[in-house]
């Protein structure tokens, strides 16, 4: 199913830091600190307390505050992204069922990226919620082994 295309809002940065403290370590503006964030154009990047980083771009209808475009690129290993994207795509054949929404991810092993459907992840709350339970789950994982 896909989503309404009129129910995104811009993200509270202040709120995203103070509700997920153990995963965010800092959310600055711009790419690191290139880029800045201006008008409509939100560009943030945040660290998280792994070392991990995140870089953030939003497209806000400044009277509404509604968010016309995003993409969340997360480096979670060096040269390894999962993100999270919804710009179209003109090819029929690289659509996803979720068009526009839509993530991309770049398998061990593999030379290209892959599209995959985004059903529920489109906007950074349900995103960090899935990123701090990655990183608990790997964290059993390196206690389990002990």
């Amino acid at each position: 199913m896909k989503r309404k295309s009129d129910d995104l809002h811009g993200t509270n940065f202040d709120f995203l830091k103070r509700a997920f403290p153990d995963l965010i370590d800092s959310i600055e503006d711009g790419f690191f600190g290139e880029e800045p964030s201006k008008g409509a154009f939100v560009r943030k990047t945040i660290k998280f307390m792994d070392g991990t980083y995140m870089t953030v771009f939003e497209l806000i209808e400044t009277r509404t505050g509604k968010k016309k475009k995003y993409q969340y690129d997360w480096e979670y290993q060096r040269g390894k992204l999962w993100k999270w994207h919804n710009e179209p795509y003109d090819q029929k054949l690289h659509q996803t069922v979720t068009e526009p929404d839509h993530m991309h991810h770049k398998p061990v092993g593999m030379h290209e990226e892959r599209r995959y459907p985004n059903f529920g992840h489109h906007d950074l709350y349900t995103i960090m919620e899935t990123i701090y339970t990655i990183r608990e789950i790997e964290k059993q994982k390196q206690t389990d082994k002990l």
